[in-house]
């Protein structure tokens, strides 16, 4: 019969591809893993991993217990939280990962929010970007984090949140109306402060500018959201940022924001989460939150009057 130590064990060789990094994951030996896999495989008579030299590559049986091991661990840990909060009640430490854009845009209300109701609640907010965010949802240090949406990342459990339009950023008082949208490659070449390279919404925008001709005669690579949104309000370099990180510039007399038009560009979300873990009433309830505060600010958008002018 196959019991959680061997699921556990499967798990983390699957999600690593090597048993060596599987062994330093799980706090483990590597010669103790080879022997649970190689177990498992016995009792059910199926080889799960082709192995070589340079790691292990699961084999059809193997995707197909992968599945359904990752379901049962789930299960198991919801069970396992729904007894603890039906003897303890919400508690317990959350551990939340944003993006830049959440910390500016939503963060404050929903925390504040969420104190109120919950005071035993203690809470814990990492900022970052997307990369750094995923590794670290990934190792299990953070209950769930908000990110630009990617291709899934086996180990994790990924939902669609939204989608933002991109807003150009300017100092106010350059340029044409607050709020009217603008065509980039009409304002090309153009001087940007932007995140560095591997940043996901600035590998769209590299795309986007590479298809529909637009040209930059400065670039800054800041991946610091506080000292951006300060350069550019201080000088003449602008920024692309989502319309939620800009909530608290919607009156237009710091920075002058204008919608990306002709073609618009915009950015996934997605709440992403370890897949074999559940999460506690707690953060359920802190997300719950954070997409109120999230739609709310959509809605804010969705009401406001864009003209039509564009800037030639």
């Amino acid at each position: 019969m196959l019991n959680l130590r061997q699921l556990a064990a499967f798990i983390g060789v699957y999600e690593e591809g090597s048993f060596s990094a599987a062994a330093r994951r799980l706090n483990a030996t590597q010669s103790g893993l080879s022997m649970q896999i190689q177990n498992l495989e016995e009792q059910i008579g199926l080889r799960l991993f082709d192995r070589s030299p340079r790691g292990v590559v699961p084999t059809h049986s193997g995707q197909r217990l992968y599945v359904r091991a990752i379901d049962i661990m789930r299960n198991l840990d919801e069970i396992s939280v729904e007894i603890r909060t039906l003897s303890e009640g919400v508690g317990g430490t959350v551990r939340i990962g944003l993006m830049p854009t959440f910390s500016r845009g939503v963060l404050a209300p929903a925390l504040a929010a969420f104190i109120a109701d919950y005071p035993n609640v203690k809470v814990s907010v990492v900022e970052a970007y997307s990369a750094v965010l995923t590794d670290e949802v990934a190792a299990g240090n953070l209950d769930f984090a908000i990110v630009p949406s990617a291709p899934q990342r086996e180990g994790l459990r990924t939902r669609w949140l939204g989608t933002d339009r991109e807003l150009l950023v300017r100092r106010a008082g350059d340029g044409p109306p607050h709020l009217s949208p603008v065509r980039l490659r009409d304002l090309s070449p153009m001087k940007l402060v932007l995140p560095a390279r591997g940043n996901a919404r600035r590998d769209a925008f590299d795309s986007y500018a590479e298809l529909h001709g637009v040209a930059l005669s400065a670039l800054v690579d800041m991946d610091a959201m506080i000292a951006t949104l300060e350069f550019v309000a201080n000088s003449d370099f602008m920024t692309i940022l989502p319309e939620t990180i800009c909530i608290n510039d919607i009156d237009g007399t710091v920075r002058s924001l204008h919608p990306i038009a002709d073609p618009a560009l915009s950015v996934d979300y997605a709440v992403i989460e370890p897949a074999k873990n559940a999460l506690l009433p707690a953060a359920e309830l802190f997300l719950d939150g954070l997409e109120r505060q999230y739609r709310l600010s959509k809605s804010v958008w969705q009401g406001m009057p864009v003209s039509s002018h564009h800037e030639n």
